[in-house]
């Protein structure tokens, strides 16, 4: 048989051997991992998930569309701002799958017990084995999303006669094995008032889709498109053929972007067409989230090559719209992977600089939220914002993360709501930044007198290692510390275990320094309370020096709490 070679374009004669299982470990060819039975289906045009009639030689999947679905489908083409036949071709393809009813059945048709039947997972798993034409049996059980792309592509090559190319050749004689990642501009430290976050919608899907990257168009070998470099590296893309992946990507973005995401915020909830919108959506924004970390690590879908491309054009994106910003009077403060921050813009400002966004690369970037009162801390992916309604979000600060103590926490949390109170004006919010102090001295008063349960002062960590292995080191943190302790008590420690643990004033065991218990070990007099003081001090300051409070210092007239 005849087979299209995906990467140089190329026909080659191929002979077809068929096993009823996978092909043994020690033959070697092209399409040995794909399931015999997927691959039958792919052949003969078949399509999971729906109805089919008999015509001619061949079943024909069903997809009628009404006079309104197809309007809307019209819309949609409308909008795409050049004409892209395959990608067009995909989104007639794409579409009426989509759309089509999702019938009524039981849930051991697909051999779920009835304990673990969920009709909303039900409406995902009927609309995933549509797109990514794959059994309702395994789309229904399965969250691999990597499964579900290396679906749509085996699919479509299959169809159109296109030679599925192995892992290796997808490398393109790259030895690279670690792709540089997204771009964070260091954030501009301080307050900011009417802070507001516009995010590029699929930003890694859109620079797949505009930006042509695809496994054949990359390392393009036509002269003409020597000069077509992904920024900042010796990459050439192809002017002259459109990728399949990109096209694929590029159509499943259109959709949500275009037609499911706004389609759902005008439908009722308690409807049938809310509820396949609803799966819709959410099994395209799954599959969009996925495009990019498939091309780096997954076996059968990775191409380094094609990773650093999609990260470069992003990192290129994302600086250049934060200098237009700069370069509109739009103060930006903080750029990160998809996102900008800007101080104080007025709702037309942000309306102007979105279209002149839109206009330049072809990229959606939208309005997400505003925060009453933002801080930066001058950390790259560490900041607090306050949103209009008092609710406080928290992103990367060490005193806010996980295994930190839960007085650490609640310190902090109460912290957070007095600065919340303060959120309608600058001379309201100085005035809570007193009352942050007092708390944190209240805090600081209850630890020194021993008021702080030892639960709340409990460290909690992952052991990376095996603690066996760890015993002989040169130095023994104290996560290991705690799990030699424990493990002498009798506890089962081993790796990917949580220890707690609670800090206390060093004591000699075993020849060596230990500065912690674990907490069922731990009594109150041990506790280091200079240690906790200093830590959670360090961790605050982080937040609050941005703020111009000075924790250490003491306290001018200091409101009550109860002003506050």
């Amino acid at each position: 048989m005849t087979k299209i070679q995906l990467l140089t374009q190329t026909e080659k004669i191929l002979n077809k051997i068929s096993y009823a299982s996978k092909a043994p470990k020690n033959v070697k060819g092209w399409e040995l991992e794909v399931d015999p039975a997927l691959g039958y289906a792919y052949d003969q045009g078949l399509r999971f998930g729906l109805v089919h009639s008999y015509e001619g030689q061949n079943w024909v999947p069903q997809t009628p569309l009404s006079d309104h679905q197809q309007n809307r489908f019209d819309s949609i083409l409308s909008s795409l701002p050049k004409v892209d036949p395959l990608k067009q071709s995909i989104l007639r393809d794409t579409y009426p799958i989509l759309v089509q009813p999702i019938p009524g059945i039981s849930p051991h048709t697909v051999g779920v017990h009835e304990d673990q039947w969920s009709p909303e997972e039900y409406y995902r798993a009927m609309m995933l084995s549509r797109l990514a034409n794959l059994p309702l049996s395994q789309t229904y059980q399965s969250h691999q999303v990597s499964d579900w792309i290396r679906g749509m592509l085996d699919s479509y090559y299959r169809a159109h006669d296109i030679l599925i190319p192995t892992t290796t050749e997808l490398r393109l004689g790259s030895d690279k094995k670690f792709v540089t990642g997204a771009l964070t501009i260091t954030p501009e430290s301080g307050t900011y008032f009417n802070m507001a976050v516009l995010d590029f919608e699929s930003l890694y899907p859109g620079v797949v889709d505009v930006y042509n990257l695809s496994y054949e168009t990359i390392q393009c070998g036509h002269p003409e498109c020597q000069s077509n470099k992904v920024p900042g590296q010796d990459i050439s893309i192809c002017r002259q053929r459109r990728g399949i992946f990109s096209a694929i990507i590029g159509a499943l973005r259109d959709l949500r972007i275009h037609y499911y995401k706004p389609l759902l915020k005008t439908l009722d909830s308690q409807t049938e067409d809310y509820r396949v919108t609803k799966a819709a959506n959410s099994i395209l924004k799954l599959v969009l989230v996925a495009s990019y970390g498939v091309t780096v690590r997954i076996h059968g879908l990775a191409s380094p090559l094609l990773g650093e491309a999609i990260t470069a054009y992003g990192r290129e994106v994302l600086q250049s719209t934060f200098d237009l910003a700069r370069n509109e009077g739009l103060k930006p403060k903080y750029g990160d992977t998809d996102s900008v921050f800007l101080d104080n813009p007025s709702d037309q400002q942000i309306d102007k600089f979105t279209r002149q966004v839109r206009d330049k690369y072809k990229l959606e970037l939208a309005y997400d939220r505003r925060y009453s009162v933002c801080v930066l801390s001058g950390a790259k992916k560490a900041y607090f914002g306050i949103l209009p309604s008092g609710e406080t979000e928290i992103k990367g600060l060490t005193v806010a993360k996980s295994n930190s103590p839960r007085f650490f926490l609640k310190t902090f949390q109460d912290c957070l709501a007095i600065l919340g109170k303060g959120r309608t004006s600058a001379q309201e919010f100085e005035a809570a930044k007193l009352g942050t102090r007092a708390v944190v001295n209240n805090a600081l008063s209850s630890l020194r007198q021993g008021k702080i349960p030892l639960a709340d002062l409990e460290y909690r960590v992952e052991l990376r290692e095996d603690p066996r292995k760890m015993i002989n080191a040169r130095t023994l943190p104290q996560p290991y510390q705690a799990a030699v302790l424990a493990a002498e008590s009798g506890q089962n420690v081993s790796r990917r275990r949580e220890v707690g643990f609670v800090k206390v004033r060093p004591f000699k065991h075993g020849g060596r320094t230990f500065t912690v218990k674990p907490t069922a070990q731990a009594k109150p007099a041990e506790v280091n309370v200079d240690d906790y003081v200093r830590n959670l001090l360090s961790s605050l300051d982080q937040t609050f020096e941005p703020m111009g409070i000075r924790l250490g210092a003491p306290l001018p007239s200091v409101p009550s709490l109860s002003e506050f």
